[in-house]
């Protein structure tokens, strides 16, 4: 059957690279069910404008437990031999979908919108900073322009350079983050399968009206266990519902 050639576009390389580059990651994935019962109403008394969105709470609750546990602060580098290399600080990357409009048709392409120290950051912060990733032009968020940058180089050379900026420890955070968040649980679901090259890969489900959903942690089994993940998961319940939700109210 005849059918027709379309040449990816520079986000699908990229995607394309990275799925490569997972595949060198060792991972573990655990689900537990958490209850965020006590932020729902705060959050929604807030105008619609001024809603923090719930990949920041996350993101931000995510950083604070990270403060007291080093393990997710740590990323898994090879050059220039097998190493840990310990950030002093959190760099979240949050998942960002954004219209790619020199495909034909347009497409829906994915984007890194890096989140800087987010523990130490206010929250209406973190919001401004992730509308900026989803509302400005593409050509002028910088994060944006290296990775599209990088795309545009040949396969060889393409990978070459993900492969230097995922084992050079200082590069890590620049590029990736410590960690990342995808934000598909507001929009009703989850992914149970990643292919993440962080350290640790956020992901929570729908959020019931009881406040109760499924947070998905996926790390890096070389960095670390499942029982640092599983304290990492209860840590942040107690984080989103204690100074988050200080937060929130504005305490």
């Amino acid at each position: 059957m005849k059918g027709r050639r379309i040449p990816l576009s520079r986000p699908r390389r990229i995607l394309t690279d990275l799925s490569h580059a997972s595949l060198a990651f060792p991972r573990a994935t655990l689900r537990t069910r958490i209850n965020v019962g006590p932020l729902v109403t705060p959050r929604e008394a807030a105008p619609s404008g001024a809603r923090i969105p719930w990949p920041i709470l996350f993101a931000k609750a995510f950083a604070l437990v990270a403060q007291d546990m080093p393990h997710l602060r740590r990323v898994y580098a090879k050059l220039p031999w097998p190493h840990f290399y310990e950030l002093p600080t959190s760099v979240g990357s949050i998942i960002i979908e954004r219209d790619w409009p020199e495909a034909a048709p347009t497409e829906k392409a994915l984007f890194l919108g890096r989140l800087k120290d987010p523990a130490a950051t206010p929250l209406p912060d973190l919001a401004a900073a992730m509308r900026h990733h989803k509302t400005a032009p593409i050509d002028s968020i910088a994060d944006f322009r290296r990775i599209l940058m990088l795309a545009g180089l040949p396969l060889p050379l393409r990978r070459a350079g993900l492969w230097l900026a995922l084992n050079l420890g200082r590069q890590v955070p620049n590029y990736f983050g410590t960690f990342a968040i995808s934000p598909l649980g507001s929009h009703g679901a989850a992914i149970l399968h990643t292919i993440p090259v962080w350290t640790s890969f956020l992901n929570y489900g729908p959020i019931d009206a009881d406040g109760g959903t499924d947070v998905y942690l996926s790390v890096d089994h070389r960095v670390m266990d499942g029982g640092h993940a599983a304290r990492a998961i209860t840590a942040m319940e107690a984080a989103l519902n204690g100074p988050i939700l200080a937060e929130l109210k504005g305490k």
